[in-house]
C-alpha cells in the first residue's frame, strides 16, 4: 500500500497537472500536513480510515487541537478531494467524505473603510512621482472594483479595456475569468498611468521603479504602510477590506446582488448573499432615507392618511 508521503506528492502534482491555483496547491500543501498530525494522533493510517473514523476520531481530534470551524471545514474538504483523487486512481474503494456536511459557520465581521478613512487614504500619495501615482492608482481600482489582490497583481495592460469602460480579469478564483465594469474617473486615471508607465518588457500593469512586475508581497506592505502613515487604527488594513468596502457601498447605493455576484467573482450567490446580511442594518438605514413611499407622504400627506381600522 502507498505511504502518506507518496500519496500527498502523487495528489499535489496531479492538482498541477490540472493547472489548480498556487495559492489552491498551497492550501491543500498545508491541509493535508494538519491532516496527518491528526493520523499520528489518532494511531492511524490513511489506508485505515473509514467515514466513521473520520467522524469519531479524526474529526474531533481537530475540534480538540483548537481547529476553528473554518478550518475543520477546510480540511474535510480536502479530505474530500483527496479521496476523489484516490478513488480516480483506484487507490480506495470509496470516497469517505462524500456524506459529510461541513459544520454552519456565522459570519465573520466584515472590515470596511468609512468614508474619513478613504479621504485619509487617499490623500497620502504624492501623484507627483511614479510611485505615488502607482500606489494611488492601485487602491483606486481596489476601490473601484473590489478585486482580490492576486487578481490586482496579475492585471496585464492588455486587460485595461478603457473604450469599453472594463477591466479583464484573467485569473480569478477557480481560474475563472471575468469581466468588471470601470467609469469614468477610474478610466481617465487609468489612462494617465498607463502613458506614465511606457512601453516595456513585461505587460504586467503594477512595475517598480526598476521595471519589474510589483509582486503580492509589495502590494501588502504598501497598503499596510499608507495605513499606518494615515493613521488608521479601528480596521484591518488590507485589500480585502477595499473589497468589503466597495460590496457595501455597491449595496447601498442601490446595486443588485445578482450583479454583485458577478463583479465580485463568487461562484455561489449564498457567499454575497453574506454581504447582505452583514450590512443589513446599514441597508436598512438607507431605504428609511430613499424610501419611496415615505418620500411620497412627505410631499403629499394628504393623500394617506391614517387608516381609521383599529386592531383587536
Amino acid at each position: 500500500m502507498i505511504d502518506w508521503s507518496s500519496l500527498v506528492h502523487l495528489f499535489l502534482m496531479d492538482c498541477k497537472s490540472r493547472n489548480l491555483a498556487k495559492t489552491t496547491i498551497r492550501r491543500y500543501r498545508d491541509g493535508l500536513k494538519n491532516i496527518e498530525q491528526h493520523l499520528k494522533t489518532q494511531n492511524l493510517e490513511w489506508f485505515d480510515l473509514t467515514s466513521d473514523l473520520l467522524k469519531h476520531r479524526i474529526i474531533p481530534s481537530m475540534l480538540d487541537g483548537a481547529l476553528s470551524l473554518r478550518t475543520v471545514n477546510c480540511n474535510l474538504a480536502i479530505i474530500k478531494e483527496l479521496f476523489a483523487f484516490l478513488v480516480a486512481e483506484k487507490q480506495a474503494d470509496c470516497n469517505i467524505a462524500d456524506g459529510l456536511k461541513p459544520f454552519k459557520v456565522q459570519p465573520s465581521l466584515m472590515h470596511t473603510f468609512t468614508d474619513a478613512h478613504l479621504t485619509r487614504l487617499f490623500t497620502q500619495h504624492d501623484r507627483s512621482t511614479f510611485t505615488g501615482f502607482r500606489n494611488y492608482m492601485m487602491m483606486l481600482i481596489l476601490l473601484e472594483t473590489g478585486i482580490r489582490l492576486n487578481e490586482l497583481t496579475q492585471l496585464q495592460i492588455t486587460d485595461v479595456l478603457l473604450d469599453e469602460g472594463m477591466v479583464r480579469v484573467r485569473h480569478g478564483k477557480g481560474r475563472k475569468a471575468r469581466m468588471v465594469p470601470i467609469q469614468r474617473i477610474v478610466s481617465h486615471e487609468l489612462h494617465l498611468y498607463l502613458l506614465e508607465r511606457g512601453t516595456l518588457y513585461t505587460d504586467r500593469l503594477w512595475i517598480t521603479l526598476d521595471n519589474r512586475p510589483f509582486d503580492e508581497g509589495g502590494i501588502r506592505t504598501m497598503i499596510s504602510r499608507i495605513c499606518k502613515t494615515a493613521n488608521i487604527q479601528d480596521v484591518q488594513c488590507s485589500c480585502h477590506t477595499f473589497r468589503h468596502t466597495f460590496a457595501k457601498k455597491y449595496l447601498l447605493n442601490g446595486g443588485d446582488i445578482f450583479s454583485l455576484k458577478n463583479i465580485l467573482g463568487h461562484s455561489r450567490i449564498e457567499t454575497t448573499e453574506m454581504y447582505v446580511e452583514l450590512f443589513s442594518r446599514d441597508l436598512q438605514i438607507q431605504h428609511e432615507k430613499f424610501s419611496p413611499l415615505e418620500q411620497i407622504i412627505q410631499e403629499f400627506p394628504s393623500i394617506f392618511t391614517e387608516s381609521e381600522v383599529h386592531g383587536e
